[in-house]
């Protein structure tokens, strides 16, 4: 982002001091931002690949296009897509903060959320109020990469306390003509700057329409009290610190070797991946050498010979392990990768999964402690600009779904073994098999079941009336044993 001018005189009554405060934000946390552009870049498989010439036009790549095997958004992608809010619980109105999640449709923005926080380190959600529609409005706002997105300062004290939130973003209005646009909300104003296309110096920004037209600074009060810094932030990892880590972090070194042994890999196969034929005294070699062909020459002296095809499989197993490594530190499971064909069995995935369930359960307690912030916000905005009556002190906790469902062959042997050991009734392994069935649903299948069964019993012929007594309790106990199978 271009640096600030202080050199031109102050315009709209900005003076110098506030001048130099927008210069030092905008200086802030630049190799944070860096940082946030390299994992973006990475997660879209923009590694800036080393190829030659010859491996550019064997692939058919454009000068834009760009050759990797990319593991990034497998390590990211596979943890986002284990978070899903499913609703929230509140004892006040709880209706009402699920017609702003659905009207917002939030199940699509809480995918990009969670996978920004998780590519990045760090993302925010802008809570904002809209007369129009009259309810909260909710964004989801990248972390500032150096050009364009939010950020937020916090107290040195404190480093939950946040002091300033700043958006920056960039307006096109023709050609080349580009506008630079600041926010920065404060726990009770919202001050609002533009460079009006110079590029240099900053001016205060005065809406022309709405609620807040010709005001400046905007007040953020109720009954002069502050409503608070309306910017929640998302941190992946959180460690203590004012702000995340992503999930990139260990893994970009990685995946730039990984690319370059598969680079080589390629470059291998492609110059001595194949058997090469050689001849000696030959006034001409054939310009193809097919199947079935006779090689000759009226040289007495010439001789052909061959070259054996170069052992690729130290290159492949280096690629393999680098892979494997990536799954490792990032705790991803490893068949995720398909590395192979073979298919694992049920202990082994569960074990490469247990990780990153561990860390999908980490993500929804910090994740989720930032979307009840989300919804304080929202309600606090609602009594303030909407129609209100809903109870502040009321506690809102977010709900995760559960997407962890039981492998269908662990459920079965199981309930086998519990057969086996005649360690539990039908109804106890029917619910094993079937977790997500209601109390009916089971009663009914038992009924099934034992029904089916109990038509598969033998009639005992010419029994004796005190042997069909025994008889009877000896079928009716077969029945519920075979019943109990099922």
């Amino acid at each position: 982002m271009p640096s600030l001018s202080l050199v031109a005189p102050p315009v709209s009554g900005i003076d110098l001091v506030q001048l130099s405060y927008l210069a030092w934000l905008e200086s802030q946390d630049n190799e944070r931002a860096i940082k946030y552009g390299l994992f973006r870049r990475y997660y879209e498989g923009d590694h800036d690949s080393q190829l030659t010439a010859r491996m550019r036009k064997f692939l058919k790549l454009t000068d834009d296009q760009e050759f990797t095997l990319n593991a990034c958004p497998i390590v990211v992608d596979s943890l986002a897509e284990k978070l899903k809010v499913a609703g929230f619980d509140c004892d006040n109105k709880p209706d009402i903060l699920r017609e702003w999640w659905r009207r917002s449709r939030m199940d699509a923005v809480q995918a990009v959320v969670h996978t920004a926080a998780i590519r990045d380190g760090d993302t925010y959600v802008l809570v904002e109020w809209s007369n129009d529609h009259k309810r909260p409005m909710f964004t989801q706002e990248n972390a500032y990469d150096g050009s364009q997105g939010l950020h937020v300062v916090y107290s040195d004290e404190r480093r939950n306390v946040p002091v300033v939130a700043i958006k920056r973003w960039i307006l096109t209005s023709g050609v080349n003509i580009k506008t630079r646009r600041t926010n920065l909300y404060y726990p009770d104003r919202i001050e609002k700057y533009s460079d009006m296309g110079t590029g240099q110096t900053w001016q205060e920004y005065v809406d022309t329409e709405g609620q807040y037209a010709g005001v400046w600074p905007i007040p953020w009060t109720r009954s002069g009290e502050p409503l608070g810094i309306p910017v929640i932030h998302f941190r992946n990892k959180d460690q203590g610190y004012s702000y995340g880590e992503s999930e990139l972090e260990d893994p970009v070194p990685l995946q730039n070797g990984l690319t370059k042994t598969l680079i080589d890999l390629l470059a291998a196969a492609d110059t001595t991946g194949f058997q090469m034929l050689t001849a000696t005294g030959v006034d001409k070699a054939p310009d193809i050498v097919a199947p079935g062909m006779t090689l000759w020459s009226t040289n007495p002296a010439a001789s052909y010979g061959s070259i054996s095809a170069a052992d690729l499989s130290g290159l492949i197993a280096l690629k393999d392990s680098i892979m494997a490594d990536i799954a490792k530190i990032t705790r991803t499971p490893l068949s995720y990768f398909q590395m192979t064909g073979q298919v694992a069995a049920a202990g082994t995935l569960k074990e490469q999964r247990s990780g990153l369930i561990s860390k999908a359960l980490d993500r929804q307690t910090t994740f989720g402690n930032s979307w009840e912030d989300v919804m304080y916000m929202a309600r606090k905005l609602h009594n303030t600009f909407g129609s209100g009556g809903m109870d502040e002190e009321a506690e809102i906790t977010c709900d995760f779904a559960d997407d962890e469902k039981p492998d269908d062959n662990e459920l079965a042997a199981q309930a086998d073994m519990l057969f086996k050991s005649q360690s539990a009734s039908v109804a106890t392994r029917v619910k094993l098999i079937h977790p997500d069935w209601d109390e009916k649903a089971i009663l009914e299948e038992i009924d099934l079941i034992r029904e089916e069964q109990a038509m598969n019993v033998p009639e005992i012929p010419f029994a004796t009336a005190g042997e069909v007594q025994n008889g009877g309790s000896a079928v009716q106990g077969n029945a519920e044993g075979q019943a109990a199978q099922a």
